[in-house]
């Protein structure tokens, strides 16, 4: 165990090191861009294609007083809010709550956090709200099956039974899901979804052309279509971070979500730039399956 650590630790330090070396070298073979790609904030273009856009401002006070609410029943919750690190969570976290809390009301509800950890803490959040105990989280990194409250594989492939399932989160994850999982995940959702049941994804991430992040180092075998611009981003420490276009929204979501018997809602966070200039969650995503 210890040595497994050491190793995932010299490993990380020399893949720190190497980064922006490799980078620059990918960059100037040809092999994409270096640097981050261009965001889109502007739900115009997603409106000119004819998806469905919903504005929402986020009530800063009450996003505030949500988290102080949260901090003195939990010292781990307290010490994120604090943290540098964290701050950007806090706008999402309170949505998803607000968005999923009159379903996770409900005792019966089952509830899963997707592409999630052991240690994520939402399941905090989660556990001290909502009334129901029926409460699961899902990751590729999980050994197969259903496994006590783990659930193990492809978020494309849930080892679920139709209509199981009340609500689902996915925080700062569904950009990572490589090639078709994407679509499949939405797919997979129509199916165990029950009718009422909700799944929220935040963010969501849009550029203004289509284009995978990529830290090279850490991107052995990495595929992704011939059309998608790759942009190298030095000592990102991730793999892959898919940002959607309009267009590519549109064929890889929209439409099979819909084909799915999906209702879907693109969320535009009007005022997210209030809680810090530098805060990324511009967008959001509601799948719905209708009662």
């Amino acid at each position: 165990m210890l040595l497994d650590k050491v190793k995932r630790s010299i490993t990380y330090r020399f893949n720190y090191q190497v980064s922006p070396v490799l980078s620059q070298v990918m960059s100037g073979m040809n092999r994409g861009k270096l640097g981050h790609g261009p965001r889109l904030t502007d739900a115009q273009p997603l409106l000119d294609l004819g998806i469905s856009v919903e504005q929402v401002s986020f009530d800063i006070e009450d996003c505030w007083n949500f988290w102080h609410s949260l901090c003195p029943k939990s010292q781990q919750l307290e010490q994120l809010v604090n943290s540098e690190s964290f701050w950007q969570k806090l706008p999402q976290y309170y949505f998803t709550w607000k968005s999923l809390q009159a379903i996770l009301e409900n005792p019966q509800s089952v509830y899963i956090d997707i592409a999630s950890t052991v240690n994520s803490p939402y399941q905090q959040i989660i556990s001290l709200l909502a009334k129901t105990t029926n409460i699961y989280t899902q990751d590729l990194v999980f050994p197969p099956g259903i496994n006590d409250r783990q659930i193990g594989g492809s978020a494309a492939e849930l080892p679920l039974p139709e209509a199981s399932v009340d609500a689902m989160t996915l925080h700062c994850a569904f950009e990572h899901f490589e090639g078709d999982a994407d679509t499949g995940f939405v797919r997979e959702a129509g199916r165990v979804l029950r009718p009422g049941g909700r799944v929220c994804i935040v963010p969501l991430y849009l550029g203004e052309y289509a284009f995978v992040l990529c830290d090279p180092v850490w991107a052995f075998n990495l595929c992704v279509d011939s059309d998608t611009v790759i942009h190298f981003l030095p000592r990102w420490g991730e793999r892959h971070g898919r940002f959607y276009d309009p267009e590519t929204l549109l064929q890889r979501i929209v439409e099979p979500s819909t084909a799915a018997g999906l209702i879907v809602r693109v969320i535009h966070f009007t005022n997210i730039t209030e809680l810090d200039p530098d805060c990324y969650t511009h967008f959001g995503l509601i799948l719905e399956k209708p009662l």
